[in-house]
């Protein structure tokens, strides 16, 4: 029986963990075979504080996965997010030297992903990266080669230099080895990390939008999350330490309830915008400690959750236009994470932008196949933008070798590990 190709796309975020275990078929689509979604224990704002709680929540979100794949978690694709991601744009320059293959001239020299590599050295060479930080993601943007400019492809285009603005990501190295220390605790290697906002674009952004000019924004619980995209590349990333938590904790706090009630009223009744909400329909708010249940309308309630959610809409429009490329953008808006589902939230950012259409962004599913209809919330984007991914570049790294394993074997082996690890510091 031929190897399987598993890629296991791993979402940890300050709410939620979810894990989908997909198999690449031999028609190059990809099968979602398994789902496991677990409420994240350990992480604050996208960092996780509790290293045990933390690795405890993401092995009970895979193990769901595994049991319901009936296969082992491989491959693992990590979206990452938080306070401690940075990403900047340099410029790099590089002289073309491979021949060109397609002339006798001698002075001819085509582009290759030779001189590409060296564009990208050389724009990191003048600015360094300090020793607690890595590099997790590179990506050339505008290409110049000699006088001609604006080119998205260069390969195999001719000329003497080459040149590109290059957009890095780069991430504290203490909070990578906590991600990376977490896993490792249930038994599983990470085989490659990726900001949060580039994979929710994956899934979210068509091809037209990617070109034309979009803002993409996801507001998970910890962190809101933004890329631009523009010419069928990311011109911009940044990343606001506020999310749907913050607008949880300030319904609990103003109606005096516990946070797991004031979540429920945030789903069930939530507005981000008042004048959208129903003044006469009262809704009860149980109390704290056993204390009295109180009533109070939707209206009251879209009144404590509009001021957050609109320094949340605030702080990315200062982010947008702070990138420059606010009057760049055609396509508009698309908002996803499971704020995203937060009635009037699109109204409330196209009225900030100044009537720039926002859209909700739902994950999509061209070329996956499985357990779609559940995922089909924008909630998902980004672990459903991890399975793109991880196809992607799942043949540019080394495989684990770990598969040969029966599931039963390697369940055991987990909770011994984690037995072990209730002594671990």
């Amino acid at each position: 029986m031929a190897k399987e190709n598993i890629i296991t796309a791993l979402d940890i975020g300050t709410t939620k963990i979810c894990c989908l275990i997909a198999i690449i078929d031999k028609s190059n689509q990809i099968k979602i075979c398994g789902v496991g979604e677990i409420k994240s224990k350990g992480l604050s704002q996208g960092t996780i504080k509790n290293i045990r709680a933390a690795s405890e929540s993401i092995d009970k979100a895979i193990n769901e996965a595994e049991k319901m794949a009936n296969r082992n978690a491989r491959n693992l694709f990590v979206g990452v997010a938080g306070e401690l991601i940075v990403s900047f744009v340099r410029h790099g320059i590089a002289n073309i030297v491979s021949k060109s293959k397609f002339t006798e001239e001698v002075d001819e020299y085509e582009v290759t992903e030779f001189e590409i590599e060296q564009v990208k050295k050389d724009a990191i060479k003048n600015t360094p990266i300090p020793n607690n930080r890595k590099i997790i993601y590179v990506e050339p943007q505008y290409f110049k080669v000699d006088n001609m400019s604006g080119i998205l492809d260069p390969i195999g285009m001719t000329g003497h230099r080459l040149e590109a603005d290059v957009h890095f990501v780069t991430a504290d190295l203490s909070f990578l080895n906590n991600i990376y220390r977490s896993i490792q605790m249930i038994g599983l290697n990470v085989k490659d990390v990726i900001l949060q906002p580039i994979a929710s674009a994956m899934a979210v952004l068509n091809q037209d939008e990617r070109e034309l000019g979009s803002i993409l924004v996801d507001i998970g619980g910890g962190t809101t999350d933004i890329s631009i995209y523009y010419q069928n590349s990311i011109r911009f990333s940044s990343i606001i330490p506020f999310g749907g938590e913050n607008i949880t904790n300030d319904l609990a706090v103003g109606l005096r309830t516990p946070k797991s009630e004031a979540e429920k009223i945030k789903i069930d009744y939530g507005f981000a915008l008042p004048d959208n909400a129903d003044k006469s329909l009262k809704v009860e708010i149980p109390g704290i400690g056993g204390r009295p249940a109180t009533t109070r309308s939707q209206k009251f309630i879209a009144e404590i959750i509009n001021p957050r959610v609109q320094e949340i809409v605030n702080l990315v429009y200062k982010e947008v236009e702070k990138s420059k490329y606010l009057n760049m953008i055609t396509a508009g808006i698309s908002v996803c994470g499971g704020t995203a589902n937060l009635r009037s939230t699109n109204q409330l950012f196209a009225k900030i932008f100044n009537g720039l259409p926002t859209k909700t962004g739902y994950p999509s599913f061209n070329g996956i196949y499985g357990d779609t209809e559940t995922l089909s919330n924008p909630k998902y984007a980004t672990v459903v933008g991890l399975l793109y991914w991880g196809k992607k570049n799942i043949k540019n790294r080394p495989m684990h070798t770990d598969d040969k394993e029966p599931i039963i074997e390697k369940l055991k082996k987990r909770i011994r590990n984690w037995f072990e690890i209730q002594n671990f510091t």
